[in-house]
């Protein structure tokens, strides 16, 4: 979701020589356009109708100053800082409910806090079938269906069924409650043992055994209460934040 700054980009592409720009200092530009939508796509901020304009008076205003290499990284880090949004509005999103505000970027950082975990065995995180879908999608821990499953009425409301809608209305699209799977169909509405012991016809680990970092903290748990949505949400809000500073 960052094609506005592809006119940046193009920019300075084309015009690699006159801002006498190293590919290192090419690639952290890139690196620093990440992190800015990811936050951007996340809190709204700068507006969409404002991006446009952004990026084009980015160009205008490094060209006029004259800035080369790591000036020029640094006067672009600047213009996008002073528009993002703030680390305390960020962190408060990124508490909220992310997949429901943004499933694309949501997946995006669930994909880049697990990429270190990523093995040869394992099908790409970016990986896409014939359709154009991912191979791995977001998995709803606990489910995010209407009809709750009983198993999970009982183990995260003590049976009360109108406690496990309320649970699931607030909590079920944070990040504390989202992983990454590429078996999604399969693991669906099944109880919490199911969908952690979840092997394929292999005999792989395709539930939260898969081997991914960000499912290490699901994996240790026997259940999985309110509690253990929050204290994970309270774990990963730090590793995003340090990914995505700017």
């Amino acid at each position: 979701q960052g094609v506005p700054s592809y006119l940046l980009l193009l920019n300075l592409m084309k015009c690699r020589d006159k801002p006498k720009l190293e590919e290192s200092e090419l690639i952290e530009i890139c690196s620093l356009l990440t992190r800015f939508f990811v936050r951007r796509n996340l809190t709204d901020m700068p507006p969409t109708r404002d991006l446009t304009r952004l990026f084009i008076r980015i160009i205008e205003e490094t060209d006029d100053e004259g800035l080369k290499g790591s000036d020029l990284v640094t006067g672009i880090r600047a213009r996008l800082a002073g528009v993002s949004a703030s680390d305390i509005i960020f962190e408060e999103k990124l508490r909220g409910p992310i997949y429901e505000s943004n499933p694309d970027t949501a997946r995006f950082i669930l994909a880049t806090l697990a990429k270190p975990s990523v093995t040869k065995e394992m099908k790409g995180l970016w990986d896409r079938y014939e359709s154009g879908s991912y191979v791995w999608t977001i998995e709803h821990v606990f489910p995010q269906g209407k009809n709750i499953p009983a198993s999970w009425v009982d183990m995260i409301a003590d049976g009360n069924e109108e406690k496990a809608e309320e649970i699931q209305g607030k909590y079920v699209h944070t990040l504390g409650n989202l992983t990454l799977t590429g078996y999604n169909s399969t693991l669906g509405n099944l109880s919490f043992k199911e969908k952690k012991n979840r092997k394929d016809k292999s005999g792989n680990e395709v539930g939260y055994l898969n081997g991914l970092n960000i499912n290490s903290g699901i994996a240790i748990h026997d259940a999985w209460t309110l509690d253990d949505i929050t204290a994970r949400t309270d774990k990963l809000v730090p590793d995003v934040l340090d990914l995505f500073i700017l």
